[in-house]
């Protein structure tokens, strides 16, 4: 199984390698680790790990177990594992040689980036009510790029959200031979 580990670990040396033994302990193979973001002397790291399916209530019980660490997140792996620079490649090349409708690679890109549960375009007035943090609006266009997940979105994840919108917009705009900066996502 590919899991998914979303992790709230202190923000000092060794921390990390505690999880990564109790992780190790538990059968688990760590493929990748993503640093989130630190923030009063907490590091938010994602890890992509595989172990045997009967393993993972083994693994949980261990990382539980630390001190100081809080299990944010954890599930089955969206996308491909270990390695956001092959995810964006992926998403990227599908916008910009036609391989994928706009829309979809869109959400592909943006939505895999950050490993959201859905991705999809609704109208301004269907936009989800409320201040959930596992909701991320982005407004494209006419429409509006709607990402859930099953825990929160933090503040640097929404500032990488709308990063990564600017570069699909400028994908789209280059592949559609617009050089102005202003894209069309009605393609």
């Amino acid at each position: 199984m590919e899991l998914m580990l979303r992790c709230a670990v202190p923000d000092r040396p060794g921390a990390l390698a505690q999880l990564a033994s109790a992780i190790s302990a538990a059968g688990g193979d760590i493929h990748s680790v993503d640093v989130v973001e630190h923030h009063g002397g907490r590091a938010l790291d994602d890890l992509e790990i595989i172990l045997d399916d009967d393993r993972v209530p083994t693994l949980l019980s261990e990382v539980v177990a630390l001190d100081e660490v809080e299990v944010v997140h954890a599930g089955p792996s969206r996308g491909r594992t270990g390695d956001a620079v092959t995810r964006m490649s992926i998403a990227l090349t599908a916008l910009l040689d036609g391989s994928a409708e706009v829309r979809r690679g869109m959400c592909t890109l943006i939505g895999g980036m950050l490993r959201a549960r859905s991705a999809e375009f609704v109208a301004p007035a269907q936009v989800p009510d409320g201040d959930d943090p596992r909701i991320l609006t982005l407004h494209a266009g006419d429409d509006v790029l709607v990402l859930r997940r099953d825990y929160r979105f933090t503040a640097t994840e929404r500032e990488r959200a709308h990063a990564l919108l600017a570069l699909a917009r400028r994908a789209i705009d280059v592949t559609a031979g617009d050089q102005s900066g202003v894209s069309s996502l009605s393609r």
